[in-house]
């Protein structure tokens, strides 16, 4: 199994949209395909899931659409300052809008009881918060945020990686989600190596990068 860092993730990630001309866009719907490829939907009906305005908040809300065209119930909330929204957050946000799906956006302590109130009433709560590129410590509304999803979720499955772990390093960043599975994509992260009380069960997916991404970048044949 290779094991990367989140800076070799991202080098690779930027070559096959760059280089090699994959759009960024597909391979966040690849994403969201295969973290709905492990999920029982023949079992779970309700889901909460909780979005960063990142890239990982992004495959969130891909993972949002796609449960919610199958029928299922979807609480969707989204954390973060929608003015920094990457574009293909907001790509995949338009579509929701376009489809007439609303979300909760978590900017104040109120909102949060709104998602005690999901997280207590659904069957699988998905943490698409922070990617890998989180390296500063977890505060404020983000940090309550996750202590609820912690306290209050039946069961979580993290995007990538559980929101508030370092990626290369497996340091909890003040606090973490606590997932009991972690889909992580394209290669293993060095951070969740030896992380299991956070990330539970961890399985790697490819979405769609060429060997050849994952060559150039570590300098292989």
């Amino acid at each position: 199994m290779l094991i990367i860092s989140c800076k070799d993730m991202k080098s690779m990630d930027s070559y096959a949209i760059n280089n090699i001309g994959i759009p960024s866009i597909i391979l966040m719907e690849n994403a969201a395909l295969k973290v709905l490829k492990n999920i029982d939907l023949d079992k779970i009906d309700s889901f909460t899931i909780v979005c960063g305005v990142g890239n990982n908040g992004g495959d969130g809300l891909a993972i949002a659409r796609h449960l919610i065209l199958e029928g299922k119930t979807v609480d969707l909330f989204i954390i973060g300052n929608l003015d920094k929204k990457t574009k293909d957050f907001d790509i995949n946000l338009n579509i929701l809008s376009n489809l007439g799906i609303n979300f909760t956006h978590i900017t104040k302590d109120e909102d949060l009881n709104k998602l005690k109130y999901s997280l207590n009433i659904s069957e699988l709560a998905i943490d698409s918060i922070f990617g890998i590129g989180l390296t500063r410590e977890v505060e404020g509304l983000f940090r309550k945020t996750i202590d609820i999803i912690n306290k209050y979720s039946k069961n979580v499955l993290s995007v990538d990686i559980p929101s508030g772990l370092d990626g290369d390093t497996g340091q909890i960043l003040g606090i973490s989600v606590k997932a009991n599975k972690t889909i992580t994509f394209h290669h293993m992260k060095k951070g969740l190596i030896n992380s299991k009380e956070y990330t539970g069960d961890v399985i790697v997916e490819d979405i769609g990068i060429p060997d050849k991404a994952t060559k150039i970048v570590l300098g292989v044949e």
